[in-house]
């Protein structure tokens, strides 16, 4: 299906469903997430590196403003629970941490980067409730990002053109 309008060109397609162990052990499936509003799916490559850090603190920090459209985050990443669990202590993060093993639903969700030659890259992906990824974008490179007020500009598109 293709949704055109003033804001955007996109291919609208079914988001790969998934269940994974979150940083507190329970289990989260993206069918269950849907039901409470959209979801961003942060792919990054690991725990207590800078540039993750600052990821995720940039979106923790601005949490207030994602949420003004509904937006749940969820932080992805092959580290385990025990490691994810002190990174949320850390730094507070209040939203969910999942453990992708073998980088599994990364992969499905096409977030690799030939310059790191094939391996996960950091990602930002939006999924409607519909269960319809609207919004990807993948880097070249695990030293860039998606910054927050990047994001929340392509939300409001999204929002001005009812698809989220």
């Amino acid at each position: 299906m293709s949704v055109s309008s003033k804001h955007t060109s996109l291919v609208v397609v079914p988001a790969p469903a998934f269940t994974m162990q979150d940083h507190q052990g329970d289990t989260v499936s993206l069918k269950a997430a849907l039901v409470d509003g959209p979801v961003m799916l942060v792919f990054y490559p690991k725990d207590f590196t800078p540039v993750c850090t600052q990821q995720l603190c940039d979106y923790r920090d601005n949490l207030a403003e994602f949420e003004q459209f509904g937006i749940q985050i969820f932080a992805i990443s092959h580290n385990d629970q025990d490691s994810h669990a002190q990174f949320v202590a850390e730094h507070n993060f209040p939203f969910v941490l999942l453990t992708d093993t073998g980088n599994k639903v990364a992969k499905s969700y096409g977030c690799t980067s030939r310059l790191m030659l094939g391996k996960v890259s950091r990602a930002i992906v939006l999924v409607n409730t519909k269960g319809e990824i609207i919004y990807r974008h993948v880097e070249a490179t695990p030293l860039t990002r998606r910054k927050s007020h990047t994001l929340l500009a392509r939300l409001r598109q999204l929002s001005d053109d009812s698809l989220i």
